[in-house]
C-alpha cells in the first residue's frame, strides 16, 4: 500500500489520526490577491482545451495557478510535481505525490514540506482525502526527523474547479467543509486561501 491506497479510516487504524469536518480557513481575514493577466490569459485559453482527463486539468488549470502563487512569492518557497516522497516504507508512507510545497526556497529536493496537494481522479474529491492525509502525515514525520517541525501541515484535494483544504495538527486531521471554487474568470478565491496558508507556514518559520 502506498499513499494513493489510503482511505480516511486507514489513517485512524494505522496512525491514530482522528478526522474532523471543521472549518479552519479564516475566510474573513483573507487578503486580496491581484491575479495577473498572465494567469487570466492561461485560463481563458484553457476553455478551448479538452479537459476530460486529470492530466489536462493539471496542465491547463492547476499548474498555472501554482505558478501564479510562486510568481507572487519569489524565493519564498519551492514546489515539486510528481515527486517520489518515500518517508517510511514499513508504514507504507511512500510513493509519488502530485504536488508538495517546501518552506525552503530554491531547493532541488524537499527539505521542509508544508503543503501537500492531491489531484482528485474522476473529480471525486472525498475519495482522495485519505491519500492527502497520508502524505500530510508523512510530511509531519519527515519534518520531525529533520528537526524542522511545523505547527501544522496543510493539504488540498482538488478537481481543478473545487478545492478542498485540510489541516493536520498533531494527530487531528481537519477537513474544511467550505470547498473553494475556481472558475476560468475568477481564480482569486483559491489563490487567497493558498496565500493565507503559505503566509502562516512561512511566518512561523521566520519567528
Amino acid at each position: 500500500m502506498a499513499y494513493k491506497k489510503f482511505k480516511l479510516n486507514d489513517l485512524t487504524d494505522c496512525f491514530g489520526i482522528e478526522n474532523f469536518n471543521r472549518e479552519f480557513i479564516e475566510l474573513n481575514t483573507l487578503k486580496k490577491f491581484n491575479v495577473s493577466e498572465h494567469l487570466l490569459m492561461d485560463l481563458q485559453e484553457a476553455k478551448s482545451e479538452a479537459l476530460a482527463s486529470e492530466k489536462a486539468k493539471s496542465e491547463f488549470i492547476i499548474l498555472p495557478v501554482l505558478k501564479e502563487l510562486r510568481r507572487k512569492n519569489p524565493h519564498r518557497f519551492s514546489y515539486f510535481s510528481g515527486y517520489e516522497f518515500n518517508v517510511d516504507k514499513k508504514q507504507h508512507l511512500n510513493g509519488f505525490c502530485d504536488f508538495i510545497f517546501s518552506a525552503e526556497p530554491d531547493k532541488l529536493t524537499i527539505t521542509a514540506p508544508i503543503i501537500c496537494l492531491v489531484e482528485a481522479k474522476k473529480g471525486d474529491i472525498e475519495q482522495w482525502l485519505g491519500q492527502c492525509g497520508a502524505e500530510m502525515y508523512a510530511a509531519q514525520l519527515f519534518n520531525q526527523q529533520h528537526n524542522k517541525e511545523q505547527e501544522a501541515i496543510y493539504g488540498c484535494v482538488c478537481n481543478a474547479f473545487n478545492w478542498c483544504f485540510l489541516k493536520l495538527e498533531n494527530n487531528n486531521l481537519f477537513v474544511d467543509p467550505n470547498y473553494i471554487p475556481l472558475t476560468f474568470n475568477n481564480p482569486e478565491p483559491v489563490l487567497q486561501v493558498l496565500q493565507w496558508i503559505l503566509d502562516k507556514c512561512l511566518n512561523q518559520n521566520s519567528q
